[in-house]
């Protein structure tokens, strides 16, 4: 009897689960009436995630940037609600690590007397890490196996790290009224020592506010440095990180005299860690012994592996779409969303498509458009190959409108491969009488041919094929007669 030695392992790989669209009603009440809503801006995060068999409940906030008109004034309001959903799936269970993204498709402001009613519709990307537990043929003894050493996805998580970032930073001129606070952040470098998440990377504050009864908005990079802790097991892993702004306040550092331009940007945000460990595993693809075959039964597993990434800055021009007579005073709002990314030899082609309102004066006061440029930008990433598939994210870390309009880009590409094994999950021996073999054999094996086929066939070991057929190569580069002994 053959003594066939079967192990158990999961093979984990990262699946797209679904897409669903949930609708929000948000109210917004004010001191003064509005007469016009100028401009909306939407961000949205997801918080946290609740995973059973079949479905997964997440929870997420939405914030709400309003300028508006109350019929004299250019004024502004902000708003956090909280949001929730689900979605099912048979690949969903209690263990499943899940990501989302998650795109506001359309909005609309409907107004009465001091109140706004924004209504959101958002659409949500949701992808799981899924483990499949499957029994594999690994080795045995008696008997000759052919293995195969492979790359597997090991082990996957994901955690949800809230993080806040204060940063004191100078404005151009003199504030007297602050109306909107963005922020955008990139992440340039990050890894886990010691239990300690080390993040570096760049960020922009945009601030909007009046200066004499003018609009001033500037644009104030900063770099940052923060350290979160998470599980040491994380150091042995590979990392993919999604910083997600939540919420912008900003503090003014009120002085004694007229000027006002020191202020503090207080910035929470949410980081997102997928941590993946990849793992090698040698499985026995085909096996025979001396004086029996085995009748086998085969099973598709898929595992998924990391095919590189990178974050880059990238420089877009467009021109403005409106009239030569017309310039906008600024831009607020400001946003991207990815439409594709594209795989290919060592690099990813990204489309996208920036949006932000234009603000305009006119005798009646401010008025706000919607702008909106497509991009399509080449990114270079080391090792990426077609067969990939990339994931992009695009954080506007600055854009500057005059007569064309000018767009800082941060472009961060991740990107994996989805392989598929074929793995011997049963075996069935199948004996046979060799006594019924002559004692020496005189065969023809075929151009092409392999060693190891041709000892299977023969139910010999391929170092016995060898020493007595010294002159054959591995495959056969030509017709060959093989004499073989059998010993019975």
């Amino acid at each position: 009897m053959a003594n066939v030695q079967f192990l158990s392992s999961s093979f984990t790989s990262r699946k797209f689960i679904g897409k669903i669209q949930t609708a929000e009603s948000i109210r917004i009440s004010v001191k003064q009436d509005i007469t016009e809503v100028v401009s909306v801006g939407i961000e949205n995060c997801i918080n946290s995630y609740e995973s059973t068999v079949g479905e997964a409940s997440f929870y997420g906030k939405t914030n709400i940037r309003l300028l508006y008109s109350d019929g004299t004034n250019l004024c502004s309001s902000s708003y956090n609600a909280d949001f929730t959903a689900s979605i099912q799936s048979e690949l969903l269970t209690a263990d499943s690590k899940l990501t989302f993204d998650v795109v506001t498709v359309d909005s609309k402001a409907d107004t009465n007397a001091n109140t706004a009613t924004i209504s959101v519709l958002l659409e949500v990307s949701v992808y799981a890490y899924v483990a499949q537990s499957t029994p594999y043929f690994a080795d045995g003894e008696d008997i000759y196996v052919n293995k195969q050493s492979v790359e597997v996805l090991e082990h996957a998580n994901v955690v949800n790290l809230p993080m806040v970032l204060d940063e004191e930073l100078t404005a151009s001129h003199n504030i007297s009224t602050v109306l909107l606070a963005e922020c955008s952040l990139c992440a340039g470098n990050y890894s886990v020592h010691d239990g300690v998440l080390q993040i570096s990377g760049s960020g922009s504050a945009r601030l909007t506010y009046l200066s004499g009864g003018d609009i001033v908005t500037d644009t104030l990079p900063f770099d940052f440095d923060r350290e979160l802790e998470v599980d040491d097991g994380m150091a042995e892993c590979q990392l993919r990180l999604t910083l997600c702004p939540k919420t912008t306040k900003v503090r003014l550092d009120i002085s004694e005299g007229d000027v006002n331009t020191t202020f503090t940007m207080e910035i929470g945000a949410m980081v997102t860690v997928e941590a993946t460990k990849i793992g090698v595993m040698d499985i026995v693809t085909d096996a025979y012994g001396s004086g029996c075959d085995f009748g086998f039964t085969r099973q598709t597993v898929t595992t998924t592996i990391p095919c590189g990434s990178t974050v880059c800055r990238k420089t877009v021009n467009a021109s403005l779409p409106v009239e030569k007579d017309k310039r906008p005073l600024t831009a607020v709002n400001v946003g991207a969303i990815v439409t594709n990314a594209q795989s290919r030899e060592k690099s990813a082609q990204v489309d996208g498509v920036v949006y932000a309102t234009l603000l305009y004066g006119t005798e009646n006061g401010y008025i706000g458009e919607q702008l909106e440029l497509p991009f399509s930008q080449t990114v270079d990433v080391d090792y990426l190959m077609p067969q990939c598939k990339s994931h992009a994210r695009v954080t506007v870390m600055g854009i500057s409108v005059k007569d064309d309009v000018t767009l800082d880009l941060c472009i961060t590409v991740d990107a994996e491969r989805e392989v598929c094994y074929t793995v011997i999950v049963a075996a069935e021996e199948q004996p046979f009488d060799k006594e019924q073999l002559p004692a020496i054999e005189v065969c023809l094996a075929h151009k092409g041919e392999t060693l190891w086929n041709l000892a299977k066939s023969l139910h010999m070991s391929q170092e016995d094929l060898l020493s007595t057929n010294p002159q054959i190569t591995n495959p056969l580069e030509q017709d060959a007669r093989i004499v073989v002994f059998n010993h019975i």
